[in-house]
């Protein structure tokens, strides 16, 4: 079964349709959301969890046979980056834990393109190093902190860290001109 952290939130909710429509059995959780999607309703299970929590995180696995994670659980910052980041951090870890103890198979981690903020050429693609530039926002700066944070934890664990490094929406609404469109 796959758990996909945050999985009634946009991207969540569409990432969980798609592992559903490839096959697979599928856990969502959510912190505050109550509705779930017509798309999904009947095709996930959905469970309630702060990601804070490490012993709610860890009793997932008492319940249900994980063997992948999808880790997209995050809040929006407020007026206190530090209470975004530790907030935020605290959820990365426990599903980095979580996934090194489970011995799942893969661990993915939502990132973003906006990684590539100071790098003038576009499109951005991944060959292009990673620069080193101020952030605009916090989301972005802690989603770049993402990135080495999830592959140093998983480094030899034998959980492989997949980086979703996440663009633009697609559909009538996209700016093919955006360097987020990849």
């Amino acid at each position: 079964m796959i758990l996909v952290t945050g999985g009634l939130g946009m991207i969540g909710a569409h990432t969980a349709r798609a592992l559903v429509d490839f096959g697979h059995e599928v856990v969502v959780t959510t912190h505050r959301r109550t509705e779930v999607p017509s798309f999904l309703a009947g095709r996930v299970t959905v469970e309630s969890l702060d990601v804070t929590d490490r012993d709610a995180f860890f009793a997932l696995g008492d319940r249900y046979d994980i063997s992948d994670i999808v880790h997209l659980a995050g809040t929006i910052p407020d007026e206190d980056p530090i209470r975004f980041f530790r907030t935020d951090t605290t959820g990365l870890l426990n599903a980095l834990d979580a996934a090194r103890t489970w011995g799942v198979r893969r661990f993915a981690v939502a990132s973003s393109l906006g990684v590539y903020i100071g790098r003038a050429e576009t499109p951005w693609h991944e060959e292009l190093e990673l620069p080193t530039a101020e952030l605009p926002h916090l989301i972005t700066a802690f989603k770049k902190a993402v990135e080495p944070l999830t592959t140093h934890s998983l480094r030899g664990s034998g959980v492989q860290p997949v980086v979703l490094r996440i663009g633009s929406i697609w559909g009538p609404l996209v700016d093919p001109e955006s360097p987020f469109m990849p």
